[in-house]
Order: structure tokens, then sequence, then C-alpha cells
């Protein structure tokens, strides 16, 4: 084998390895998030009035986010949520897949969302009712959801999972930022 093939599948391994590492690293800092987030929603605050005046306690109305899959599976971002629903019996799962290439800004509003182009991301509901019906929906969006919105003053975050979008080789930008 000729040296220049051999450098060219030493640097081919060595760029595939540091692309995993970077995708397991974009893993990584959200199910880091995710604890966080989860650790917020079961924290009992103290309500204030507009004069300083403690007014009770007041804990959030969330029930935790359950996150059944957050992984990254050849460059593309599987999520799945399981959430009951909110006027019948049941709950439902949905799976937001979108490919990391397709992934061109993170964004904070309500919550934590990851855009991408229009119809890039595609969102599948299976909702299970509590009589034993199975309904499934598809969808497709551009505003991949992280359900993380108890979280204040993580624009760190952006500028974190900008650097591992970075060093897996794709470009992502910060977008509109409200805390």
């Amino acid at each position: 084998m000729k040296r220049s093939q051999l450098i060219l599948i030493l640097f081919t391994i060595l760029r595939f390895t540091t692309s995993f590492a970077q995708t397991t690293k974009i893993t990584q800092l959200l199910q880091v998030t995710l604890q966080q987030e989860n650790k917020v929603r079961k924290m009992i605050q103290v309500e204030i009035d507009s004069l300083g005046n403690e007014i009770g306690l007041m804990k959030q109305d969330l029930d935790s986010l359950e996150v059944t899959e957050l992984v990254v599976k050849n460059d593309t971002l599987y999520y799945t949520t399981k959430q009951k629903m909110l006027y019948q019996e049941g709950y439902y799962l949905e799976q937001q897949v979108v490919a990391l290439k397709d992934i061109t800004a993170v964004s904070k509003d309500i919550g934590l969302f990851l855009e991408t182009a229009y119809d890039k991301l595609k969102i599948i509901s299976n909702q299970y009712y509590s009589n034993g019906e199975v309904q499934k929906t598809i969808r497709y969006n551009n505003l991949f959801r992280t359900y993380f919105v108890s979280l204040r003053d993580i624009e760190y975050l952006a500028y974190d999972l900008i650097k591992a979008f970075k060093n897996a080789g794709y470009t992502i930008e910060k977008g509109s930022w409200y805390d």
C-alpha cells in the first residue's frame, strides 16, 4: 500500500472518530440539560407580589419531562417524549426526527428550539387511549421542541451546541433568544 493511501485511510478514520465524538457531545449536552430541566420542574417556588411580599407557595404545574429516546444515529437526531393527554385518559409518544445537517439554529422563546428548514423535521405521534385505541399521525415542521421551558439564563447552551455542531462538521447559528 502506498504511503498516500495509508495517510488517506488514517485521515478518514480520524475524521469519522472525531465526528462521532462530537455527535456524542451534542447528545450529552441535551441529556444534561434534560436533567437540569426536570430538577427545576420539581422545585417549589415562592410567589412574590409587586411589593415584594410572599403570597404563597406555588409548585410548577408541569409533569416531569419523560424522554424515552434521545440519541444521534447516522447523523440524525431522534428525540421521543411521553406525555399525558390533557383532556382524555391516556398518553402519547411524540418522536421528532431530524438530520443534523438540516438544523440551522438554536433559539429560545417559551422554550429551547432547534430550527430547521421548512418541513425538514418529521414528527411521529402515537396516541394511546384508555379504551385501547391507538392513533398514529405524521407531520412535518421546522421547529424541534426540546420541551426545556423551565430553565433560565442558559444562553451558554446555545454557544456550547454551536461549538459541538461545528466540531461534528455542521454549521448552526444562534437564532432569536428571549429569556
